[in-house]
């Protein structure tokens, strides 16, 4: 079943929004094939495709559905590459709650002045990846921060290979923003700064993961942890 995005969508709504009638038409969707469209915050609304050329639609039934228990949301490290993004898109699928672009000390990438567009370019990403994953709740994108501009978030932890504690071993609250460094990790000082404020530290095993690889991996291991995937 194919999934599409519309934030004004209603029970009785009879045609695909504008905005994805280039993806419904690119579909080549056939008479009475059945298709789903959410408004990113839990609702979902089943209907039959009627014309694809114009986008009419059937309505068939309409569901909201209950957020994770657990919400996570993961501060990413902007990184070279495109490694960045593969992160983002990685942990929509997974369900985080909302993403943060981070400039660390050692980001090789500088968004700069192009920091509200390359936002606008990661909120596309998670649409995108939430359609595909077919998820009912689309991650918010924040705007760029530094490292010592970072507000706490719940239960900030911070992901780094001199962590104390394995993931595995936190008791986890029901909000928890995972941070992840550059290629490179974090600087000390940073770190150093990231104590002061609260922030707890955990290592993701012994190996060392890339910047792409270890946000995904800590929200599977939560969602694990946590019983959501059950």
């Amino acid at each position: 079943m194919h999934w599409f995005y519309d934030p004004e969508i209603k029970k009785n709504s009879r045609a695909i929004t504008s905005a994805e009638l280039v993806h419904f038409k690119s579909l080549r969707l056939r008479t009475d094939e059945q298709i789903a469209i959410t408004n990113g915050q839990g609702g979902v609304l089943y209907a039959k495709c009627v014309d694809a050329s114009s986008g009419e639609i059937e309505p068939e039934s309409f569901q909201d559905q209950e957020r994770p228990k657990t919400v996570i949301n993961l501060v990413q490290s902007l990184a070279k590459g495109g490694r960045d993004e593969a992160a983002l898109q990685a942990a929509v699928e997974l369900g985080v709650s909302s993403i943060t672009p981070l400039q660390a000390a050692r980001s090789i990438v500088e968004w700069g002045d192009k920091a509200a567009r390359n936002q606008d370019r990661w909120q596309q990403i998670a649409i995108s990846a939430m359609k595909q994953s077919q998820q009912a709740f689309l991650p918010v994108v924040k705007p760029l921060v530094k490292s010592k501009n970072l507000e706490k978030a719940g239960q900030t932890i911070v992901l780094s290979p001199t962590g104390d504690k394995p993931l595995t071993s936190f008791e986890l609250d029901s909000e928890v923003t995972l941070m992840v460094g550059p290629e490179g990790g974090f600087e000390p000082n940073e770190l150093d700064n990231f104590v002061g404020r609260g922030f707890e530290l955990a290592r993701l095993g012994s190996s060392v993961l890339r910047t792409s690889t270890a946000g995904p991996a800590a929200i599977a291991a939560i969602m694990a942890l946590t019983g959501t995937w059950s």
